[in-house]
């Protein structure tokens, strides 16, 4: 993982335009389901994020498969009180991957990194993420990472959603 660029659009937009990896999208509160078949949308969306890094509200990283030298999705960490009961903030995980990489040695590899540093990082006490009934891969992440269902640990109208705690 590395922070997201500009540059890295064009590659992405595989990702951002595969209708399977879209089923797993969290466009949740964002006013977006960021399936995109139109680039220049997608690059507009990009150019967003970017601003949000430097407005501080929220990091996006660019996957890399590292072997295949190629862009494979994002991860994005919002740090936020929103759905916090106890006044501590949530950081809300969200992984986008191309269908291809939907796969649990993926997103174990990926969360082994992220749940080692973003309590630290982004100052937050718990991780909040959607994992789709559908979503096979992820559902099995959840015992193995300790989530619980968010409906009895947060206030999220939203179904679906896991979270984790350090």
């Amino acid at each position: 993982m590395r922070k997201l660029e500009e540059k890295d659009t064009e590659e992405l937009f595989a990702c951002y335009s595969d209708p399977e990896a879209a089923r797993f999208f969290n466009g949740d509160c964002c006013g977006d389901d960021f399936y995109y078949t139109d680039i220049e949308k997608f690059r507009n969306c990009v150019e967003y994020w970017l601003s949000r890094y430097e407005a501080g509200d929220f990091v996006r990283w660019s996957i890399q498969d590292k072997e295949r030298q190629l862009l494979i999705g994002t991860v994005e960490v919002c740090p936020s009180l929103k759905y916090a009961v106890d006044g501590k903030t949530m950081g809300i995980l969200r992984i986008d991957l191309k269908s291809d990489y939907e796969r649990q040695d993926v997103l174990e590899e990926l969360l082994d990194v992220l749940l080692k540093h973003v309590y630290e990082d982004f100052q937050v006490a718990s991780v909040l993420m959607k994992i789709q009934k559908g979503a096979d891969e992820r559902q099995k992440l959840i015992r193995k990472y300790c989530f619980v269902p968010a409906k009895d640990e947060c206030n999220i109208s939203f179904s679906d959603y896991y979270v984790s705690y350090k």
